[in-house]
C-alpha cells in the first residue's frame, strides 16, 4: 500500500488563524493526497460547556452559527480542491454541545441534531465521521487524544509516544496543540519501530484566556503521513509566524501556497 495522508490539526474555530488554515487547504489542493483527516476539535464551542456554565459566556454562544462558519471556511474550500476521502475525528470540544444537553437538559440530550456530523452537514459534503481510534494504515492509529487513558506530557510528541508504547502501534494525535514526531525502537534482529506523532494547532494563542497572556507551549503545524508497503514515515510540517512552511524542498507561501 502506497498512500499519503494529510492530517489537519486542532482548529478550534472561531478562535483560529484563518490564513494558516487557508495555507493548509491550498497545500491539500496542491499535493492531492490519498486521504485528509481533521484530527478533532474542529470547533471550539466555548458555550455551552461545563467551563462556561454559570457565566455570561454560557448564553453568548451560537453553536449552529459557529458550525456553519467552519463548514464554509474549511469543509467547502477543501472540497473545492480535493474530492478524495475526507474524515473528522470528534474532539473533546466538538462534543461539548451534546454533553451540555445531556447534563443540563436531559430531555433533549438524546437528540442527534447537535452531533458534530450533523452540525457540520457531513452528508452534504461526502465527509466521514471517523471512529475514535482509526487504523489509517498498517500499525498506525489516528485519534484526537482525549480518550484511551492517554497521559499528557509537556514535551512535544511525548504524549503520543507514551500511547504508542502502551498500544504497540504508532499513534498520530491532536489535543495537546504540540507538534513533533518521535520514534521508539525495540527488539533485536528484527526491531520494531513505533512513532508518537502530535500534529499541532492553528488556534490563536490570544484567544486562549486560560493562558493569561503567557505563551503557550504550542506549535503551529500539520502532518503528512507517508505509507509505502509496511513502511511508515510521518512528517510534521511547521508553519512560521507568516504562515509560510517548507515541504519537499519547496517553500510554500500563504494565500496561494505555490512552491516558490
Amino acid at each position: 500500500m502506497d498512500k499519503t495522508v494529510v492530517v489537519v490539526p486542532d482548529i478550534q474555530a472561531p478562535k483560529h488563524d484563518q490564513e494558516a488554515l487557508d495555507a493548509i487547504i491550498a497545500f491539500i489542493g496542491d499535493i492531492q493526497p490519498d486521504e485528509v483527516i481533521q484530527i478533532g476539535d474542529a470547533n471550539d464551542f466555548e458555550a455551552p460547556g461545563r467551563w462556561s456554565t454559570g457565566t455570561r459566556a454560557e448564553y453568548e454562544g451560537n453553536v449552529e452559527k459557529e458550525a456553519d462558519d467552519l463548514r464554509r471556511s474549511f469543509i467547502v474550500p477543501v472540497r473545492e480542491v480535493f474530492d478524495g476521502p475526507f474524515g473528522f475525528h470528534e474532539g473533546n470540544h466538538d462534543l461539548r454541545p451534546r454533553k451540555y444537553l445531556e447534563s443540563r437538559a436531559p430531555g433533549l440530550g438524546a437528540s442527534d441534531h447537535f452531533r458534530m456530523e450533523n452540525l457540520l452537514r457531513f452528508a452534504d459534503h461526502g465527509v466521514t465521521r471517523l471512529p475514535d481510534f482509526y487504523e489509517v494504515g498498517p500499525g498506525v492509529i489516528t485519534t484526537h487524544g482525549h480518550l484511551g487513558r492517554i497521559g499528557l506530557r509537556q514535551d512535544a510528541g511525548a504524549t503520543a509516544l507514551g500511547a504508542a508504547k502502551r498500544w504497540g502501534k504508532s499513534v498520530v494525535m491532536g489535543h495537546t496543540h504540540r507538534a513533533a514526531a518521535i520514534p521508539w525502537t525495540t527488539g533485536i534482529g528484527t526491531p520494531q519501530t513505533v512513532w508518537g506523532v502530535e500534529v499541532g494547532t492553528v488556534m490563536r494563542e490570544d484567544c486562549a484566556d486560560y493562558l493569561k497572556g503567557a505563551p503557550g507551549n504550542w506549535q503551529r503545524a500539520f502532518a503528512v503521513l507517508h505509507f509505502s508497503g509496511d513502511h511508515f514515515k510521518p512528517e510534521v510540517v511547521y508553519l512560521d509566524a507568516g504562515n509560510e512552511f517548507t515541504y519537499g524542498g519547496y517553500r510554500y507561501l500563504p494565500e496561494v501556497a505555490d512552491a516558490a
